[in-house]
């Protein structure tokens, strides 16, 4: 056996838990390439036409499944829902996008960690889901760990740290309909859909203000649909093999990364009111996944707790 293969059956042979900590961990890593590829990028393109290349490089990893899938698989009863949920992504993403590349990479994935505490709101409000006291103060905790990272009143709030929360928020509207969407469309549907009618969206605006790439751009363009691909993709496989609660914890570890990336690309120092603020953020999702995670285990009588089919973390 090749030492690639030893390693392979060591991993496989590793129990759930552990196996979803390290998928989490390369997503965390993931991300943060993602974030500082866009930032990169940012220099030579304008926002729409970095959404634009994103979508149509997503479109184009899901083109062999809806050829597999033909006509018949990609029929679907629910567009008003597909395309409602598509004009929610493209403006967080575009707003995502302009946020990385004005504001230190620290900041947007500090304020970013914001959006499973909306998801949460919203799929209370919208959605039925019962949410107890002790999550509901967890929501207000987190909300307040964002206030310290803005700062309001002690630091000029711009419109790039407003755009960062609007795109946590518009993410976990998606996410809501992910939910909605996931009853009856597979996740397969579900991800060519998203991908697919952003490319229709955003093709407009990314024409008006067009810039021909160059090959020097191109990898970097490529590296940007892999690094987000791959993150999606670790997303999902952690979540499958691991609990929530295990699992998600992990994910902060893409602010440090970002953190390093930031200090050495553009020598973006530390702030510690973000840090500070990450970590009220993070210990009050942190909360909300384990309460969750065990209101799960006691409601199905099991320790599995990964999420249904179609639950797709959306855009980058």
């Amino acid at each position: 056996m090749t030492a690639i293969g030893r390693t392979v059956a060591a991993f496989t042979a590793m129990p759930g838990n552990a196996r979803g900590v390290v998928w989490m961990i390369l997503a965390a890593l993931f991300y943060a390439l993602t974030y500082a590829v866009v930032r990169y990028l940012s220099g030579n393109f304008s926002t729409f036409q970095i959404v634009f290349f994103r979508s149509l490089l997503g479109l184009i990893f899901m083109t062999p499944w809806a050829i597999q899938a033909g006509l018949s698989g990609l029929r679907t009863t629910r567009m008003t829902l597909y395309t409602g949920r598509t004009v929610l992504n493209y403006f967080g993403m575009v707003t995502l996008m302009y946020g990385i590349a004005m504001l230190p990479l620290q900041d947007v994935t500090a304020l970013m960690f914001t959006s499973p505490l909306f998801t949460v709101l919203f799929v209370a409000l919208i959605l039925g889901e019962q949410v107890g006291l002790r999550r509901w103060s967890a929501l207000l905790v987190g909300f307040a760990g964002a206030l310290v990272i803005i700062r309001p009143g002690f630091a000029e709030v711009g419109l790039p740290a407003l755009g960062i929360l609007f795109t946590a928020a518009a993410y976990a509207l998606v996410n809501t309909a992910n939910k909605s969407l996931a009853r009856t469309d597979e996740s397969n549907k579900i991800v060519f859909y998203m991908f697919a009618l952003m490319v229709v969206a955003g093709i407009g605006p990314a024409l008006y203000v067009w810039v021909m790439p160059t090959l020097e751009d191109l990898p970097w363009i490529l590296a940007m649909g892999a690094f987000s691909a791959l993150a999606t993709q670790c997303v999902v496989r952690a979540l499958a093999v691991g609990e929530a609660g295990a699992v998600m914890p992990f994910n902060f570890l893409k602010l440090p990364f970002a953190v390093v990336l930031g200090f050495t690309f553009w020598s973006e120092f530390p702030d510690y009111w973000t840090a500070i603020g990450a970590l009220v953020i993070f210990g009050s999702t942190y909360y909300i996944a384990r309460r969750e995670a065990a209101l799960k285990r006691v409601t199905a009588g099991t320790e599995t707790t990964a999420p249904p089919p179609g639950t797709i973390p959306p855009g980058t």
